[in-house]
């Protein structure tokens, strides 16, 4: 977001690191959760130029509203999008609201004032809209995977990453802090361990393998194999490490092969996977649709609630719900035809005892 530089007030300063500890230490939110945070106040801060926070009131918030609608993103030049004006205002509602509890803020600052950040209720309702979000389908997964290069370590290396997304339905956050050690070839599964693998909130879990099309687990059964036996890995190294940069052979900076450390951040594997995806004619999907492909890959095997309560643990789900809420949505033209042939079958035939077997 564009945004002018801001004038420096001690005392916001002083209570906003307060604020910042707190949702950390007190909340056990992650250092990516704090910097959202972080992000947003200083929004904030540049609107009201300097001024002490204790001067919000009811029309500095329809103000500054009006004035999130205005401003555009660095990236792109575009105007903000619905989702980050309404996830601004949701973490300056959150700050405000811890305000009116702090020593000199509770008589400065009024709930019925914070209420005014409220995002607007039609673009708050499409926003929670759960929307089929266009994704890879198996087959393409398998397309992509057989027309990459294999010439290199490092090609094999991002093969084997596309693939391991995919085999295991992992972020690409948790997907490079990974170790040997954690991957158990001998039982098809990976163990997220939250203590030493970056998954959501921290959780630890077990993941077997989907049933993806091949070439997806013999790519990766392939890698791990090539890192042990001809990289000399041990359990302690990253499945997935950075790649070796040094003088070339034209004396130049070169790619050279691959290192013994993981990457730093899950931006080189994103943008792998998206080039994976564009070099093959296809959208440069996100890493994130690769959950999507597995929600959906859930209806050519489950058959019973034991079923599909596997398959959702074993994307890292604690309740069933959240794979059908966030991944479980329905095509629009694969819901028209549901629809079409509800009405040519007609209604389920009732049993003597008035029950439907509606899950075989």
């Amino acid at each position: 977001m564009g945004r002018p530089m801001a004038k420096r007030n001690s005392d916001n300063l002083r209570i906003k690191r307060k604020y910042l500890v707190w949702r950390k230490d007190s909340q056990g939110l992650s250092d990516a959760s704090v910097d959202k945070s972080a992000a947003a106040i200083a929004v904030y801060e540049a609107f009201i130029n300097g001024k002490d926070f204790r001067s919000f009131h009811s029309e500095r918030a329809r103000s500054f509203k009006r004035h999130l609608t205005s401003l555009h993103n660095r990236c792109n030049g575009s105007k903000l999008s619905v989702s980050v004006i309404n996830g601004t205002l949701r973490e300056i509602s959150a700050f405000l609201n811890w305000l009116t509890d702090q020593p000199g803020y509770k008589s400065k600052i009024t709930r019925s004032d914070i209420a005014y950040l409220s995002p607007d209720r039609r673009s708050e309702t499409a926003r929670r809209k759960s929307c089929w979000k266009p994704h890879p389908s198996p087959a393409q997964v398998s397309k992509v995977l057989e027309g990459l290069p294999t010439h290199t370590a490092l090609h094999r290396r991002d093969r084997a990453l596309v693939a391991f997304l995919f085999l295991t339905s992992s972020r690409e956050g948790a997907a490079i802090t990974i170790r040997l050690r954690h991957v158990d070839l001998a039982n098809a599964c990976v163990h997220f361990d939250g203590r030493s693998v970056d998954t959501k909130f921290g959780k630890t879990f077990t993941t077997a393998f989907f049933p993806m099309p091949s070439p997806c687990e013999g790519v990766v059964r392939k890698w791990v194999e090539e890192l042990r036996q001809d990289h000399q890995f041990s359990d302690s190294d990253p499945l997935f490490p950075k790649t070796r940069v040094g003088i070339g052979p034209e004396r130049r900076f070169a790619a050279l092969g691959i290192d013994r450390a993981p990457w730093s951040s899950p931006s080189s594997a994103a943008k792998i996977f998206k080039h994976a995806f564009a070099n093959a004619g296809l959208p440069p999907f996100s890493p994130h649709r690769v959950r999507d492909t597995v929600a959906e890959l859930a209806k050519y095997h489950c058959r019973t609630p034991e079923d599909f309560k596997a398959w959702s643990q074993n994307m890292g789900h604690e309740d069933v719900l959240t794979t059908f809420r966030s991944y479980g949505s329905v095509a629009t033209g694969r819901q028209v035809d549901l629809m079409a042939r509800f009405r040519k079958r007609g209604p389920l035939q009732d049993t003597n005892d008035g029950d439907f077997d509606v899950i075989e």
